[in-house]
């Protein structure tokens, strides 16, 4: 769907969790694909057709006019061109706050969680070699890429929330 806000992918997947449904089982619900529908959580709302975003909407009650057009954080983030980044540090991060590869660590007495990429992804795969939860390449709240820190430059967030 041109022009959707990415908060509109955020409030599927927190809807969709509220609800206690697996991302396999809204996506047979609404008839797309799991890997689709992962994608559209973290932001890309380009991997769904309007149909299938029209049909979240509808699920879950979401307003789909009121998340067209771009956020702000979504603008800078298509105006800033990408840094050279070396393959090494194109390692995904597991976003599962339970995986042992995410050491805790905490700042002013806030818990935080700081993704160990060389052990969750030391080949470069899909899913984490130490969770098998899908790898993130990108900060799951702007989309901007990942460094070795645990929390967003561009926009702030933490890459793993700590629960």
């Amino acid at each position: 769907m041109k022009n959707l806000n990415p908060e509109f992918c955020k409030r599927v997947k927190a809807a969709r969790k509220e609800a206690g449904l697996g991302q396999s089982q809204l996506a047979a619900e609404i008839g797309c694909k799991q890997p689709a529908l992962s994608m559209f959580e973290q932001g890309d709302g380009t991997k769904l057709s309007d149909e299938y975003i029209e049909k979240l909407a509808k699920r879950f009650s979401l307003d789909l006019a009121s998340f067209q057009g771009k956020s702000e954080v979504a603008a800078q983030v298509t105006v800033q061109a990408a840094p050279a980044v070396p393959l090494a540090a194109m390692r995904g991060f597991c976003p599962n706050p339970h995986c042992p590869s995410n050491h805790e660590y905490f700042v002013e007495e806030m818990r935080l969680l700081r993704p160990d990429r060389e052990s969750a992804d030391p080949v470069g795969g899909k899913f984490c070699a130490v969770c098998g939860e899908i790898l993130e390449r990108k900060c799951p709240s702007c989309g901007a890429p990942v460094h070795a820190g645990a929390i967003c430059s561009l926009c702030g967030q933490p890459y793993v929330a700590a629960l």
